[in-house]
């Protein structure tokens, strides 16, 4: 059991220096308790790492949780914040219980005067602006004279010129800006969850502005920066959807998305644009802006003229036309879906409605024209998408011979899909079956040899065999025909091959299985490079040994013969110390 008393003892040595050094440096920062008996912290590494840890009764540490690519266990992050816990923070605890004293803080609140409290906080307002505006905020619904955005949009910039450099924020920075501003987004919550949608708009507009311009200066890799904006935007939603915001408040939303929309960088950054439009589109139904929102459409459609375009454009004629059949106009739109039945989405709507009729004819026919249109556009995974909705309607009307196609397509399409070679399977009898999958493997194996022989003496062909393996292994799994892949994995004779499909052939053939990995180890061991490599290859063996015990003697030789080889020059200390592990 690990504790805070005696995690010194349990820890790696090395993880213990290490995270003993970030503690005395200093770089463990914001350690504060989040829950009962949950710590949270931040500690400054190579990157900025967060580290959450549940403290027991006595000390004991129940979980901990660190952000760091580590996967050995304990990392010396935890470990630092073991130290602060255990030097800092409950020790000072543990005095104040024993000691059966209420804390300073505590006392204080209890035996100051109403004067007191007021005299201070105009004191102290008139020292830290932050305070006096953070003041004005926490009791901003008390005076209607607050000017709670423009509060919050100093906030915001203050917070953004303390995580920049020059304007830009690094990755380092991302972390501590996004943990502040989501503080504010919980206070937006807050405002909404208690229906004062005003103030929760004015936060929003405040995080999501500024957070647009920073993203485009900053490296937002771990994408926390983004999720600042979703949480604006997750606010914005909640006043959109909430039956008891008042309608000039909507009003107002409407208007700001309106604006903001404008600007292309909302969707060149993310999903943030679509986001924000699905908003201003409900608006529009619920306020009953139809002209507003569909001369929107009309102003930004033509100025779509990019490469890269197309997709922004598709969106905005799909929500023309979904917006119109929402607010009644089901002529207009029918008419736009006419003049849009080169976008896939669109016409996969007329479709349903066709398939819905059981007019099928009428489906395929429109599919056979959505083929085309995706062929001409050169988008594999459209015309993909179309072939499955003819295999659709093929169930639907039980016509076996295309559902064998279009199954048997698929199962091979895109690597092996199980799934479709099951339905595929299905389309035969269990006596056709049989000379079925028999002439496909026949037909694979001549195809594949055929290719090969025609490239096998070009100088980047390489295998004396025809690759057959990837092909035929997952029909030969399917059908169990563990001879045939045994054959083929002798044929490859590659350790990590072997391996891959060693649970397949383990229980008939484990000495033939044996005889592929006693010489492939000792290979691997003479040419392994760094401790990762002797680590893997102690793994290996030992995984080997558990599945075949009758080879066991015979890889602890090998392992004993790489001892001693680079026990002298070259010497690989490395190597020694994983290989002894499995003695």
């Amino acid at each position: 059991m690990l504790t805070l008393q005696n995690f010194e003892k349990q820890v790696n040595s090395t993880i213990l220096k290490r995270g003993e050094d970030y503690y005395i440096n200093g770089n463990v920062t914001a350690c504060e308790e989040t829950g009962d008996g949950t710590w949270s912290a931040e500690v400054e590494g190579s990157e900025m790492y967060e580290i959450e840890i549940t403290i027991k009764d006595k000390g004991e540490v129940s979980d901990y949780v660190c952000d760091c690519p580590y996967n050995g266990g304990i990392c010396k992050h935890v470990v630092a914040v073991l130290f602060v816990l255990k030097n800092e923070i409950k020790e000072s605890e543990v005095k104040s219980k024993k000691g059966g004293q209420k804390g300073v803080l505590e006392t204080l609140l209890q035996t100051l005067t109403k004067n007191d409290f007021q005299n201070f906080i105009k004191d102290y307002a008139a020292k830290s602006k932050n305070f006096k505006t953070e003041f004005e905020l926490f009791f901003a619904d008390r005076d209607g004279r607050i000017d709670v955005e423009k509060n919050y949009s100093e906030l915001i910039k203050k917070i953004l010129q303390k995580n920049s450099s020059r304007g830009y924020i690094d990755y380092r920075a991302s972390f501590g800006l996004s943990k502040e501003v989501d503080k504010l987004l919980e206070t937006g919550l807050g405002y909404a969850a208690k229906n004062n949608f005003r103030d929760a708009f004015a936060l929003a507009k405040a995080v999501l502005k500024p957070m647009m311009e920073a993203i485009q200066n900053c490296d937002d890799s771990n994408g926390n920066l983004g999720s600042n904006i979703e949480g604006a935007i997750e606010i914005l939603e909640i006043i959109t959807s909430a039956k008891t915001a008042a309608v000039n408040i909507k009003e107002e939303l409407f208007d700001f998305l309106q604006k903001e929309l404008h600007d292309k960088t909302y969707f060149d950054y993310g999903d943030f644009g679509y986001h924000l439009f699905s908003l201003f589109q409900k608006l529009a139904v619920q306020l009953d802006k139809t002209t507003v929102f569909l001369s929107f459409i009309e102003i930004q459609i033509p100025k779509l003229t990019g490469k890269y375009d197309d997709y922004r454009k598709e969106y905005f004629e799909q929500s023309r036309i979904e917006f119109l059949h929402q607010t009644g106009k089901t002529a207009e739109a029918e008419k736009l879906v006419q003049q849009n039945m080169d976008i896939a989405e669109v016409r996969m709507e007329v479709i349903k409605k066709a398939i819905s009729k059981k007019d099928y004819a009428e489906a395929k026919k429109l599919i056979a024209g959505g083929i085309k249109v995706a062929e001409g556009k050169g988008h594999p995974g459209t015309v993909a998408q179309w072939e499955r909705e003819l295999l659709h309607i093929a169930q639907l009307e039980k016509d076996t011979a295309t559902i064998s196609h279009y199954t048997k397509y698929f199962t091979f399409d895109r690597g092996f899909s199980a799934e479709y070679y099951h339905q595929w399977k299905k389309t035969f009898t269990a006596n056709e079956w049989k000379p079925a999958i028999e002439q496909h493997i026949a037909e694979t194996i001549q195809k594949i040899t055929a290719e090969w022989n025609k490239k096998k003496y070009q100088m980047w062909q390489s295998g004396s065999h025809p690759p057959l393996l990837q092909s035929l292994a997952p029909i030969y799994i399917q059908e169990k025909y563990w001879d045939r892949l045994l054959a083929l994995v002798q044929q490859a004779n590659n350790l990590n091959v072997t391996l891959e499909y060693h649970p397949h052939l383990l229980i008939d053939y484990s000495p033939e299985l044996l005889a592929i990995y006693l010489p492939a180890l000792e290979e691997y061991g003479v040419n392994a490079n760094g401790r990762v490599d002797y680590a893997d290859l102690v793994n290996k063996m030992q995984k080997i040994i558990k599945d075949i015990p009758a080879g066991k003697q015979k890889i602890l030789n090998i392992a004993k013969q790489l001892k001693e080889r680079f026990s002298v020059k070259p010497r690989r200390p490395a190597m020694i110390e994983e290989l002894d592990k499995i003695f």
